[in-house]
């Protein structure tokens, strides 16, 4: 059916698409939560058509939809297409289906016999979700539908009357382009189980100049997203009442009817969660009227803490320690390395201890992230094995009689390991085809990710709680895919995974769930940069990104940045390094790739890898 196109309407889309704001970015070192500018820089206001005289139903629906990107006023642009009483009492619940393209989207209208009502049945392909806490969810697959119908009538009644709409859907409906131009992603900040680090909460804002650092606090103190809620905990009490107060450049959170609450929690959150709003210089909380002072935080005074201040780096969403050294395997040894630049790499050295003395050849290794213990699997992966990295220390196996893939640490020294298994049957057919062969590899070059994936369900996963009691953690929602990688989040919360399904891989995070009888669960995968192909090594490069190596549309195979806020697109690290097969990251911290021909590579900067020294896998803690 044709469609109705203002000209007004097309030349606004088209402005707001010149003057977009990248959702791509360079390797940026930082913990989350930083940002340089303004985030609403850039925003371009919608300048909406309106309803166009004597416009079909279909030609209506269209131009409401092109102007339900405007925020301006309570959505009045997209208020004057409806009948005033519609208008008065349309309130949308805060969700957004976020569809692909408007010129895409087909619209079919039936009008009734006497020509007075009409219904508008809109189709296109469902991009996304925003629920209502603002968590921007993808589809899993780009078959996903987006089906809605809008009901429209004859003004007055009158068989000449202009159409508006009657009733129609509570969420907004939105084009990816819309949400590029409309929202922006920022964190809101909890705490893991163990409150030792902050954990970020991605969500979408509208755009809009007024007041964000009071609509953030808003969100941080109605706590969590469904969806990481179950993994973190919130140092605001539920029965808590609350007051802000929010000028250019100062807020002041009041909290009350509380009798106790952990002060420097909550104020850690407040600050982590203002970072993102440079022009929030200081802020103070108020507990039952009292003003809390925190001598440390290098603000105007103890009662107006800076944001940015040093004071809340003790529980840092990196989860990381300033004095951060990368890892590597050389000649069988393990070497540790703080300076990644290939003009001054000169304080390499061989780590303390049996692995830095290559008495145990490792296939893998993982390093805790207080750098004091060093988890390996084997050569062959049948054990994996832990060791203190200081002289005299020696290797301790903590599991065997399995074949083991990987593992990581976060940041309670809890060790993850993932083992493939099999049926008796199989483990009995491998065991004979196998007698009598050395196990393959190369210590050089482990973690390359070149074995065949385990069949789906082919997998166990392992938490040693402070490296050393074992406790099976469930997977739910990965059934009919084989788990490639697995790396836990240093915040513990959280974790990233490969998965491979009919020969297709994709990323995906899950959040991490230990109930009241320590049952650890890890589910409600998300899948994020589904543009991504061929994705064979990732990593945590902060608590809010992640790096990763694959490659999009069919081009070169490279390191990748991908934000966990799920909308982002994935932006390229840089001109990449021929052969990479590992990859690593760390706040602050440059890239370290691994390559196939036994060599390291750095990357200092958005656009240069550095090939810094002979090894294999580069490994940041974690």
């Amino acid at each position: 059916m044709a469609r109705s196109l203002g000209a007004a309407a097309l030349a606004c889309v088209a402005l707001a698409a010149c003057a977009t704001v990248p959702m791509t970015g360079p390797v940026v070192p930082g913990e989350g939560g930083d940002v340089s500018g303004d985030p609403y820089d850039g925003y371009v206001r919608l300048l909406p058509a309106g309803p166009q005289p004597g416009v079909a139903p279909e030609g209506l629906v269209d131009g409401f939809l092109k102007d339900m990107g405007s925020f301006e006023e309570d959505h009045k642009a997209a208020r004057s297409y409806m009948l005033p009483e519609t208008a008065q009492t349309w309130s949308p619940d805060g969700g957004v289906s976020v569809f692909n393209d408007l010129d895409a989207a087909d619209f079919d209208a039936e009008i009734s016999n006497d020509g007075l009502t009409a219904r508008v049945l809109v189709r296109s392909n469902l991009v996304a979700t925003i629920d209502e806490s603002g968590k921007y969810v993808p589809t899993q697959s780009s078959a996903t539908l987006l089906e809605e119908t809008f009901t429209l009538a004859r003004e007055d009644g009158d068989p000449e009357g202009e159409w508006r709409i009657q009733d129609l859907p509570d969420e907004l409906l939105l084009s990816a382009l819309d949400i590029e131009r409309t929202h922006r992603p920022f964190n809101l900040y909890y705490f893991n189980a163990e409150r030792t680090a902050l954990v970020p909460d991605p969500v979408y804002l509208p755009v809009s100049p007024d007041q964000p650092a009071e609509r953030l606090l808003r969100k941080l103190i109605a706590g969590p997203t469904a969806w990481l809620g179950p993994a973190v905990s919130s140092a605001f009490p539920e029965q808590a009442a609350t007051r802000l107060e929010v000028d250019a450049q100062h807020a002041v959170i009041n909290v009350s009817g509380v009798a106790e609450v952990d002060e420097y929690d909550m104020a850690a959150q407040i600050a982590w969660t203002l970072r993102q709003l440079p022009e929030v210089q200081e802020f103070t909380l108020k507990v039952n009227g009292e003003e809390v002072a925190f001598p440390d935080s290098d603000g105007e005074s103890a009662d107006r803490p800076r944001p940015g201040s040093d004071l809340w780096a003790r529980v840092s969403p990196g989860a990381t320690s300033s004095d951060i050294r990368g890892y590597y395997t050389h000649e069988g040894q393990l070497w540790s390395a703080s300076d990644w630049t290939a003009e001054n790499f000169g304080d390499a050295e061989p780590v303390p201890g049996p692995l830095g003395r290559g008495d145990l050849t490792l296939d893998r290794f993982a390093v805790s992230l207080d750098q004091s213990t060093i988890a390996g699997i084997t050569l062959g992966g049948s054990e994996v094995v832990t060791s203190l990295a200081s002289p005299g220390a020696q290797t301790r196996e903590v599991l065997d009689e399995g074949l083991f893939t990987d593992l990581s640490w976060d940041i309670d020294n809890n060790l993850w390991v993932v083992e493939e298994t099999k049926d008796e049957d199989e483990e009995s057919e491998d065991d004979e085809e196998g007698a009598g062969r050395e196990p393959e590899g190369d210590p050089n070059l482990s973690g390359t990710g070149a074995e065949e994936p385990p069949e789906p369900g082919d997998s166990a996963l392992w938490m040693l709680r402070d490296g050393d009691e074992v406790v099976r953690a469930q997977v739910s929602g990965l059934r009919d895919h084989s788990l490639v990688s697995f790396r836990i989040s240093r915040d513990g919360a959280r974790a990233v995974v490969i998965t491979e399904q009919d020969g297709e891989r994709a990323l995906k995070v899950g959040r991490v769930v230990e109930d009241h009888d320590g049952q650890v669960s890890v589910g409600g995968f998300i899948t994020l940069a589904q543009e991504l192909e061929d994705v064979t090594a990732v990593a945590w490069r902060s608590s809010d990104q992640l790096v990763v190596l694959g490659s999009r549309d069919g081009g070169t195979h490279q390191a990748m940045l991908v934000a966990l806020d799920g909308g982002t697109p994935a932006a390229s690290a840089g001109t990449p390094a021929a052969g990479m097969v590992t990859i690593s990251g760390a706040p602050g911290q440059p890239l370290l790739a691994g390559s196939d021909d036994g060599n390291i590579w750095a990357s200092n900067d958005p656009l240069n890898w550095q090939n810094v020294v002979e090894g294999g896998a580069p490994t940041f803690p974690g």
